[in-house]
């Protein structure tokens, strides 16, 4: 299955060079006719740009038969790659000279970049959900959360009334509660380090001598909500790359097309000698 699906991405690879190719011949014969190529190549960016646009079109109309999301994800991204072809061709690898223009080169960039970096995400990020039970709704989980806090806090609270030591009642409060209140560990879940995880643990271990059966069977019971936080946690870090990835790309793509407007208008307004 690797196999296939490695050679099914040089396929498209290497018809996203060929066509990236074919319009850079294009380009050439243009100017060779004397006219200026700077309206050709910058339809041809603009086109390649509102196909991209199409991904987005797609997803909204998911009752029409226009083919799985996937592969027009894979397109989109396929398409993103022949666009900066395209545009290293029309800005011919200079940097702009006027305001307007360095506004328009910079949200191109930054769309690129966001881009490339969420193309990275889709690919990373739904693996390792997977990985780590990918039922979990990203919206379910400040409720999911707030249950296993509750469930923990109680937890804490029944091993004073029960007569045991006050060990882990002083441990989810002077540890456990700041764990359970909030997401934790954002980072080292993002690296795939379980270190933070290991840590807790040995505190909570840490108490074990000092409890008798009741105490340690409300200890293993800590544990297991410590571990279901802890995986609530990893949900909630990859889940916010993919909600931060696209809370700055699409805004982003809105106006530098808005800025592309703009900048056609000015470009016939010139030629045309519109004032």
């Amino acid at each position: 299955m690797s196999i296939f699906l490695n050679k099914k991405m040089l396929a498209s690879l290497t018809a996203a060079a060929l066509l990236s190719a074919v319009i850079f011949i294009l380009n050439n014969a243009y100017s060779i006719s004397l006219r200026d190529v700077q309206y050709f190549n910058g339809w041809v960016l603009l086109t390649l740009i509102v196909a991209m646009l199409f991904l987005t079109i797609r997803k909204k109309l998911v009752i029409l038969p226009f083919g799985r999301t996937k592969h027009w994800l894979q397109l989109h991204y396929y398409l993103g790659l022949i666009t900066l072809v395209a545009f290293l061709i029309h800005t011919d690898l200079r940097l702009p000279n006027a305001p307007a223009e360095w506004v328009l080169w910079l949200l191109f960039c930054l769309v690129a970049v966001s881009g490339l970096f969420g193309g990275l995400v889709s690919k990373v990020v739904p693996k390792r959900l997977e990985e780590h039970d990918n039922q979990i709704s990203f919206e379910n989980l400040p409720s999911l959360r707030a249950q296993l806090a509750e469930q923990a806090e109680a937890l804490a609270m029944s091993s004073l009334q029960g007569g045991d030591s006050r060990s882990l009642a002083e441990l989810y409060v002077d540890r456990l509660h700041h764990f359970f209140a909030a997401p934790r560990n954002i980072w080292a879940h993002l690296r795939l380090s379980d270190l933070p995880l290991a840590r807790i643990l040995g505190e909570v271990d840490s108490i074990q001598r000092y409890l008798d059966d009741t105490g340690q069977a409300r200890l293993d019971e800590m544990k297991s909500l410590v571990k279901a936080k802890n995986a609530l946690d990893f949900h909630y870090a990859h889940g916010s790359v993919l909600k931060f990835w696209l809370f700055v790309h699409v805004p982003q793509t809105y106006a530098m097309i808005v800025f592309i407007l703009v900048h056609v208008a000015i470009a016939y307004g010139f030629s045309s000698g519109i004032a």
